[in-house]
């Protein structure tokens, strides 16, 4: 595909080989459908690979997975690819990353009540093997009144001295709050300046739906260690992620599954290993479906393509669209906050007189997808992306509307 300055969003969206029956307003942050050229990638790798896979593999595994860390580096402003290590999602960054900090008894890793599953268990499993302890909070009251400023005077008044590790998440998918990671590091480096080095509090973001819509890079968002997947809003090929951290951070892990980088042969042929950590390293080895893998780095060159700041007005401007159509509806509870700087691509709502489940069974009816947060308390989803357009928006607004008893 030729790549060009000024793309219309239908020619973009039409590269979705995506059920048109429905209004897929859920597909962008769940599991990504594959773009044209994302579809090409991976037919073009699985078919040298299944022609000849033991040469095709041993010429190219080096290079392609370098190529991923090169393209995720210039996407997302990390200075070294080294700094990247590549995964299958983000819950095998979050529990990799999790077992691997040299975490001890009597240190804590401090989270919030509002952080999925996936980071919680996380959590969980790695104070159970190291014998550190763990926390939650409410970073917020109300969230209709919800302010940057109360999230990071919440987050600043629960730090205690046995902090060692921050859990946060950059945009919640029970609620579609977009949390202020850049004011929090901010926040953290101020107390970190009075602590010994052994002590200082690493901030770890699950990133996975900001990730792909948002424009501040890595070191803007001031993060040791950012995870997320390049299956949901980068469109990228399903089954694949990945984990960015700071030099400094990479130091205090330790590799949970043997890589299979160049770092493998350093151990075999010398039976030594590099001084430092890094990314190359924590990537979990063993074989995994390359050709998917492989076109993570496509999955980059298609976002480029189309432009990050077209991205983030385009995916901004549909879900401003939608929730101010949500929210003048009488029967309908937003709870997703309307400013731009505190949401992104996920819209949380509730219907009177409906059940979660049943708003979802009700408008699947109706033709318009839609999904429930996986939380205790569940809310109906709409999370309008680049395949989405403003006639669809409107057609899932008809739809919720008809619902008013």
């Amino acid at each position: 595909m030729k790549l060009q300055t000024q793309t219309d969003w239908l020619e973009i969206i039409d590269l979705f080989d995506i059920d048109r029956n429905f209004v897929q307003l859920g597909a962008s942050q769940f599991f990504a459908s594959h773009p044209l050229p994302i579809r090409k990638a991976i037919e073009e790798q699985a078919k040298i690979l299944d022609q000849s896979p033991v040469l095709y593999t041993m010429e190219q595994e080096m290079n392609k997975m370098q190529a991923c860390r090169e393209e995720a580096a210039k996407y997302f402003g990390v200075d070294n690819p080294d700094h990247i290590a590549i995964t299958d999602s983000t819950t095998m960054g979050l529990g990799t990353i999790y077992t691997a900090l040299n975490l001890k008894p009597g240190q804590e890793v401090l989270t919030t009540e509002h952080d999925h599953y996936s980071q919680h268990e996380s959590i969980r499993n790695a104070c159970r093997r190291t014998g550190a302890s763990s926390r939650r909070f409410e970073m917020y009251k109300d969230l209709s009144t919800v302010s940057k400023e109360e999230i990071v005077e919440s987050v600043q008044r629960e730090i205690s001295d046995q902090t060692r590790v921050l859990g946060i998440t950059w945009v919640h998918s029970s609620s579609g709050l977009k949390v202020p990671v850049p004011e929090i590091t901010q926040a953290i480096a101020k107390i970190n300046e009075t602590r010994m080095e052994e002590n200082k509090i690493l901030v770890l973001v699950d990133g996975v739906h900001g990730f792909g819509i948002e424009l501040e890079t890595f070191p803007e968002l001031g993060c040791d260690f950012f995870i997320t997947s390049g299956h949901k809003w980068l469109y990228g090929p399903r089954g694949t992620g990945f984990v960015s951290a700071t030099h400094e951070a990479w130091q205090q892990v330790n590799p949970v599954i043997p890589s299979y980088t160049d770092t493998m042969e350093l151990i075999i042929e010398e039976e030594d290993r590099p001084i430092y950590m890094d990314g190359k390293q924590m990537t979990p080895g063993g074989f995994h479906t390359l050709e998917y893998r492989w076109a993570l780095a496509d999955a980059f060159r298609f976002i480029n393509w189309i432009g990050k700041e077209r991205i983030y007005e385009r995916v901004h401007d549909l879900n401003r669209m939608c929730k101010e159509g949500l929210s003048s509806m009488p029967h309908v509870t937003l709870h997703t906050p309307m400013d731009d700087a505190l949401s992104a691509g996920i819209i949380s709502f509730e219907v009177d007189g409906y059940s979660t489940p049943d708003v979802i069974k009700a408008l699947t009816e109706k033709k318009v997808v839609a999904t429930a947060s996986p939380y205790k308390t569940s809310w109906s989803r709409f999370t309008p992306g680049i395949i989405n357009t403003e006639l669809e928006i409107e057609t899932a607004l008809s739809a919720v509307w008809s619902l008013k008893k």
